[in-house]
């Protein structure tokens, strides 16, 4: 498999009550000529900025870009954090995205009116319900 790096902007996520772990990504989607500095998308501007000039933004992550497998129902399983103490909260997942080398449990989805936009993906399109 030819794997391609990409790179992640991480951010702490701006909504009033995230927790202190509650994170949010986007991706790379090139660097400045002048000082090389990580651009991500500001949807809102419409335009590309650096990402660590943006509020909450924590670090830039290397990522190896994976082959998505599919996505399959996460009903009847639960999901835990690791390194949340000793009784760490528990989770439904709604789905598991499954990749090449990893699965990742999806635990929540956008509540109505909290999503701005759409998701797609070559053959399909999720969008909020109005």
């Amino acid at each position: 498999m030819n794997s391609q790096l990409r790179f992640t902007a991480w951010f702490k996520d701006p909504v009033p009550d995230a927790g202190e772990d509650d994170v949010v990504s986007q991706p790379v989607v090139g660097w400045r000529d002048s000082d090389g500095a990580a651009m991500v998308l500001d949807r809102m501007a419409g335009r590309v900025v650096a990402a660590a000039e943006q509020p909450g933004f924590t670090e830039i992550e290397t990522v190896a870009d994976e082959q998505l497998l599919g996505v399959v129902p996460g009903a009847g399983w639960r999901v835990r954090k690791s390194g949340q103490g000793p009784l760490p909260e528990a989770h439904d997942p709604v789905a598991f995205v499954v990749y090449s080398t990893h699965v990742v449990p999806v635990v929540s989805l956008p509540p109505a009116g909290g999503f701005r936009g759409e998701w797609r993906d070559s053959e399909w399109t999720l969008h909020v319900k109005e």
